[in-house]
């Protein structure tokens, strides 16, 4: 699993709920930076601005974003984050650090120490 460290520059909390409990249990505060350690799967609420879905990939990747031209998309453990309807994938060896900015405009800056990239994936298709 990789960590995530959060910083909230936006005028409201942000709330991190826990999905094996499905509750809400821990704030970033306005102007506060957390680090939460072996992260995985979670959402962030952005109030009035949404969902920032954290999405631990494990070993899957994501194929039409693996290229041996971008070696760090063959590194072993991966993640996605998606916030209003943009996703991000990144991947790592070892562990790694996802850094998040929500700045105070609610808008998401990441920086990814191993490699990642903004990818698009539908969130609706149709099927015959």
């Amino acid at each position: 699993m990789y960590n995530l460290k959060i910083t909230n520059n936006y005028f409201h909390s942000l709330k991190v709920d826990y999905p094996d409990t499905n509750k809400v249990s821990n704030m970033v505060g306005k102007g506060e930076t957390r680090t939460f350690e072996g992260w995985g799967n979670h959402i962030i609420y952005v109030e009035g601005m949404g969902e920032i879905n954290c999405i631990d990939l494990g070993e899957e990747k994501l194929k039409q974003y693996t290229s041996s031209e971008l070696p760090w998309t063959e590194q072993t453990w991966g993640g996605l984050i998606r916030y209003r309807g943009l996703d991000a994938y990144f991947r790592y060896e070892g562990g790694t650090t996802v850094v998040a900015v929500v700045d105070h405009h609610g808008c998401l800056d990441l920086k990814f120490e191993k490699g990642g990239m903004i990818v698009h994936l539908p969130d609706v298709t149709v099927s015959e």
